[in-house]
């Protein structure tokens, strides 16, 4: 079985602040799935974590473990 790959980012401008996080993910045998997303106000290590937890869930959505 080939694994998914998955790319994740977040930020945050002035770290707290305004902040979003971005997902990609490739299946090995599918089109790409993109999730994005402005989140309030918070820190770039939220920011991060907020986007590794979204990839995780839309993974599973996709049926990809």
């Amino acid at each position: 079985m080939t694994p998914a790959i998955i790319h994740i980012d977040g930020a945050s401008r002035g770290n707290p602040g305004p902040a979003a996080f971005a997902v990609v993910i490739q299946p090995p045998d599918g089109p790409v799935v993109e999730v994005a997303e402005v989140i309030p106000n918070t820190t770039n290590n939220v920011a991060e974590y907020t986007a590794l937890v979204a990839a995780l869930h839309t993974a599973q959505e996709h049926g990809l473990t």
